[in-house]
Order: structure tokens, then sequence, then C-alpha cells
């Protein structure tokens, strides 16, 4: 049976753990909410470009645009986006499991799989399942990660059209609100004429120079800017993840403390009345 001092000894334990998850809660609120604003903030460019997109593309054919060319077999190249750090729920493992399954389903269509990772907790994810990881970045702040998309982006553009892979994917964890963040594994190359919410406008655009130049321009904007979207996606989604897994281990921790304080206290009680039995039976003996 655990005595006074060990019963105080974890109670003090649970309340400098509560502490920390407490603080940590706070935290991961404040930049979750410096996330959501950036993606509030990039919305409506997405929502423009995707609809000047799905404009731009109507009518064209097949092959009209390198990044618009459907190539079969070959080389498929996958971007997953994970966090550096845990304490985030199962929001690294639900999307590697989902990009695992994937690369299964493209190994038996006799694919060669290129795998890049954006995060540490990918990373080690892959090591473990004996997947190999052709290119990772970890351990670095958000801009830092921005940066490195706006360079890695264009280069797998460029190595797009010059045939060097035939299909690429992104895989991230899509913000729909502070308790529910949902899967994406999706295909940014070649390009789909994308779906827009944008009303359809009856007006008729007079183009210049023409077309095909302005996709020329738009379609690897657009590209990239999907990338973006999911990074920002997924740096919002592991701050709320880590916010609710640490408001849920403060609460547990609460409930620890109540329990171990009703032990405490009987603990004492049984305690009291072995003393005062003791005394009686001393007494009663002289």
């Amino acid at each position: 049976m655990a005595t006074l001092k060990d019963i105080k000894l974890r109670m003090g334990s649970v309340k400098n753990t509560q502490q920390i998850t407490k603080a940590m809660k706070l935290v991961a609120a404040s930049k979750m909410k410096r996330a959501e604003d950036k993606i509030r903030a990039a919305r409506p460019y997405t929502n423009k470009l995707t609809a000047m997109v799905s404009n731009l593309a109507q009518g064209l054919e097949k092959g009209a645009h390198p990044l618009l060319t459907q190539r079969k077999g070959g080389k498929t190249v996958i971007l997953v986006f994970t966090t550096d750090r845990g304490l985030c729920g199962a929001l690294n493992t639900n999307l590697c499991k989902k990009v695992s399954r994937a690369i299964k389903g493209l190994k038996e269509e006799v694919m060669e799989v290129e795998l890049i990772s954006l995060g540490r907790k990918g990373n080690d994810f892959f090591r473990k399942t004996k997947e190999k990881v052709a290119a990772f970045h970890k351990d670095m702040k958000d801009s830092e990660y921005e940066a490195v998309l706006a360079k890695l982006m264009p280069d797998l553009i460029r190595r797009y059209e010059a045939e060097e892979f035939n299909r690429l994917y992104i895989g991230y964890n899509h913000f729909l609100n502070v308790i529910s963040q949902e899967v994406v594994f999706e295909q940014v190359l070649p390009v789909v004429a994308p779906e827009t919410t944008e009303k359809a406008s009856s007006t008729e655009f007079l183009l210049e120079p023409d077309r095909q130049s302005i996709l020329n321009e738009i379609l690897p904007q657009y590209v990239e800017n999907q990338a973006f979207t999911a990074l920002l996606d997924g740096f919002a989604c592991e701050h709320a993840s880590r916010m609710t897994a640490m408001d849920a281990a403060t609460k547990n921790a609460g409930e620890l403390l109540k329990s171990l304080k009703l032990k405490y206290n009987r603990a004492r009680q049984a305690a009291i009345t072995t003393e005062l039995t003791e005394i009686i039976s001393g007494a009663e003996s002289l």
C-alpha cells in the first residue's frame, strides 16, 4: 500500500505536469490563431486562382500544356507534410498510414515512388516502415519551411516538364476547424481542371496576349499555391491537435489529482485511526 509520502510526491508530480500541459495548450492556441489567420488571408487568392485556372482550362485539348499532359507508368513523386514535434494526437500517424497505403497501391501498378518528407515525424515513420525517403527537411521554423517549399516546387515543376517523373501527389492534413482535421492525399501533377465554388460568369473576357500564354504563367503558380496551402493547413492542424491533446491531458491530470487527494485523505484517516487505536490500547494496558 502506498504511504502518505508516496501519494504526496505523486500529487506534486501530477500538478507539475498539469501546469506544463496547460501552458502548452495556451501556446498552441495562440499559434493556431496565427496559422488560422494566414489560411483566411490566403483563401481569397486561392479561390480566384482556382476559378481562373478552371476558366482557362475549359475547351483546351489534352496535352495543350506540359503540366496538363497525362503520362502512363514511370516514376511518381509524393510530397508529405508532417510535423516536427509530437504531442498532437494521431495527426501524423493517420496521415502517414494513408500515404503508406497509397505507396503500396502505386507499387502494385509497377511504379517507382520517390518520397519527399517535410517534417521530422514523416521521416521517422517511413524509416521505421523501411520506406526509402529520397529527401527530407526537418527541425525548421514555419518561415524556413516556406522558403524550402519556394525552392522545391519550381524544381519539381521543371522535373515534371522534363519528364523525369509522371505524377506528383501531396499528402497533408486539411484544417476544417479546431476539433476537426481531414487527411488529404491528392494529385497535383498533371493538373486536373479544378472545380470551383465561384459562380460562373456569363461575361466573355478578352485574353491578351492569348489563352495559352496566360496559362503558361498561371499553371505553375496554381501548382505552387496548392503546395503552400497544404503547408499552411498542416501548421494549423498541428497547433489545433496539440491544443486539443493538451486540453485533454490537463483535464485528465485534474481528475487524477482528485482521485489522489481522495486516496491521500483516506490513507491519512486510516493512519490517524491506527494511531488512536494504539494510544487507547496502550492506555488500557496500564
